[in-house]
């Protein structure tokens, strides 16, 4: 990773945490945001499964004119930057084998402020080769969802293997 991508992406989670985003902060995050992120992260976790890019598209953070683009999705073996760079991801997953299966019972919503949230689950997903039946890995998938003009929306993706 560049310097520069280090620090935009510092400079992108400062933005987050540290700042109200525009005018659409909230005091506190509820019962209700909490409620909304789960079904956010669900609509995401469908969206995946169905291979449905422009439900991936509706479900991530979309940047604010003059803002930095606060998406990204990081692994263990591969790092991307940027809602494009994650959306092309996809593309090139869903070309195969693909299956997003959170246990839905072990879901925690986490506040980290009134417009930052982490989603955390532990997550079946199925990979393979277009045609073919793939293999099953168990996942611990974490994610920060952000308060936005259109409502919550992922910002972070990082699944993190249990094997």
């Amino acid at each position: 990773m560049t310097a520069s991508k280090v620090a935009t992406s510092a400079a992108s989670l400062f933005f987050l945490l540290s700042s109200p985003i525009n005018s659409f902060a909230a005091d506190t995050f509820s019962a209700t945001d909490a409620q909304q992120v789960r079904a956010l992260f669900l609509r995401q976790a469908t969206a995946e499964t169905a291979h449905d890019l422009a439900g991936i598209d509706g479900v991530l953070a979309h940047a604010t004119p003059g803002q930095p683009d606060p998406v990204s999705f990081i692994a263990r073996a591969y790092r991307f930057w940027g809602l494009e760079a994650v959306m092309d991801h996809f593309r090139t997953t869903f070309t195969g084998t693909w299956q997003f299966e959170p246990d839905q019972g072990a879901i925690r919503i986490v506040p980290m402020g009134a417009d930052v949230a982490q989603i955390y689950a532990p997550t079946k997903i199925t990979i393979g080769t277009a045609g073919q039946p793939g293999t099953q890995y168990q996942f611990l998938v974490n994610e920060f969802a952000i308060r936005t003009a259109e409502g919550w929306r992922i910002s972070t993706i990082v699944p993190v293997p249990t094997q």
